[in-house]
């Protein structure tokens, strides 16, 4: 009985009072940057498959003009993703970088990553940029994308960390 009441004063109690330490938003954040990490990476290396794993069924995009695409189907994320790599491909692009990378956990299972992505030709010259905004949402303990947002680089949100009383506040700007 002793154990009980002693995991329940040390570990649950804190949590349901909001005490509990913060390194779970932490490593929710690490990880959900490493996630884009690899997407990216696997974005321009891996086979359709590949990439389909890193995407939530469904699966939406926005375009600049407001226009939304819904992806809904396994069958219909691989289409969507073999059109991208074709037409990247006869543009001359070779891989891709960020060039800014904001990732925010906003719960231990939801985050959001906004991007300004470099088109890289095969001698590493810039192509193109894009600004990219993904909200992430973590599923059977892997994250995923749920929503790509395409947007003029300019627009690209980053986050400021200011301490304040040894705490922190993140400014989404």
């Amino acid at each position: 009985m002793r154990v009980v009441c002693r995991y329940l004063f040390v570990l649950v109690l804190p949590m349901l009072l909001g005490l509990a330490p913060q390194s779970a938003k932490a490593d929710s954040h690490g990880d959900a940057t490493a996630f884009m990490e690899e997407y990216l990476s696997t974005f321009d290396t891996g086979h359709a498959g590949d990439i389909m794993a890193l995407y939530n069924d469904p699966f939406f995009m926005i375009a600049p003009s407001g226009d939304v695409r819904a992806f809904e189907t396994k069958k219909g994320i691989r289409k969507a993703i073999r059109g991208w790599k074709f037409y990247m491909k006869k543009g001359g692009v070779v891989s891709s970088r960020y060039g800014e990378l904001n990732v925010r956990a906003l719960s231990d299972d939801t985050a959001i990553a906004s991007a300004v992505v470099e088109r890289l030709d095969e001698v590493g010259k810039l192509l193109t940029k894009i600004g990219a905004t993904y909200n992430l949402r973590r599923e059977s303990g892997k994250w995923k994308i749920f929503i790509i947002q395409l947007h003029d680089v300019d627009t690209n949100f980053s986050c400021l960390v200011i301490s304040h009383d040894n705490t922190k506040r993140y400014i989404i700007v």
